[in-house]
């Protein structure tokens, strides 16, 4: 009899334990993914004060005409995102391959729709660099503008956006040796397309693959070569980047 009770006992104890453990994890939240939450580069509406991060690398092929070479440099990309109200958010974005770097910030407004999103913004860059090496002492500082549109949609866990920039420089100067060799101000410079894909990777963080065609008469990474172009070239970048926050 006390054998069959204790055996009792326990059937009763672990049936209680196990519709326990299925009504907390019925009653219990699932956490769905959601990529355009998740996402830096799609468009959407941000939280106010919401702050993102990433970081990346942009490995860029330039033209002959530039280097006389296949010479790729990867330059290493630093961006932070932070929501503002009804809509809007600025950005800052930090690029440098050590002799060419670009500190670009701005201010964007999203608007959401069932189907695509779509962004538009203003920023403006400031670039400088060195060329000290190979007995050079050559120096560049310079004001860049850029007038931007994106459009983005989702597929479940991945991002697909488009974004289109324009680019205008306002001011360059260039030094060998301390003394002023080039300055040019107020010019158009061109523009670029790119095409952005957000993928979720783990959890919540998302890789970034991106390839964008900048189509411009000066590009900051080869600026001791602008001065003996007198045209633009096509300069593609291929972007890999991590959401770290």
């Amino acid at each position: 009899m006390n054998l069959r009770f204790i055996q009792l006992f326990l059937l009763t104890f672990l049936t209680l334990n196990l519709a326990a453990q299925t009504d907390s994890i019925s009653v219990r939240p699932r956490r769905v993914f959601n990529i355009e939450k998740n996402s830096f580069v799609l468009p959407h509406v941000w939280k106010s004060g919401e702050l993102k991060a990433a970081v990346g690398l942009s490995s860029t092929k330039f033209p002959l005409d530039y280097v006389e070479s296949a010479l790729r440099i990867p330059l290493i990309d630093l961006y932070a995102t932070i929501g503002l109200p009804k809509g809007f958010d600025a950005s800052v974005n930090i690029s440098s391959i050590y002799m060419a770097n670009q500190v670009r910030g701005g201010l964007h407004w999203n608007k959401q729709g069932k189907v695509f999103s779509a962004k538009m913004g203003y920023d403006v860059g400031f670039i400088f660099g060195a060329l000290t090496q190979y007995g050079f002492d050559n120096r560049t500082s310079a004001w860049s503008h850029y007038p931007n549109a994106s459009i983005g949609f989702k597929v479940k866990d991945v991002a697909i956006t488009v974004k289109s920039e324009l680019n205008a420089i306002t001011y360059i100067n260039t030094t060998a040796g301390g003394i002023k060799v080039t300055e040019f101000k107020d010019f158009f410079n061109g523009g670029a397309l790119g095409v952005y894909v957000e993928q979720r990777l783990w959890a919540n963080h998302v890789m970034i693959v991106g390839c964008r065609d900048n189509y411009v008469k000066y590009y900051y990474p080869v600026w001791p070569a602008f001065t003996s172009f007198n045209r633009k070239y096509h300069n593609i970048e291929f972007f890999l980047g991590l959401i770290i926050k």
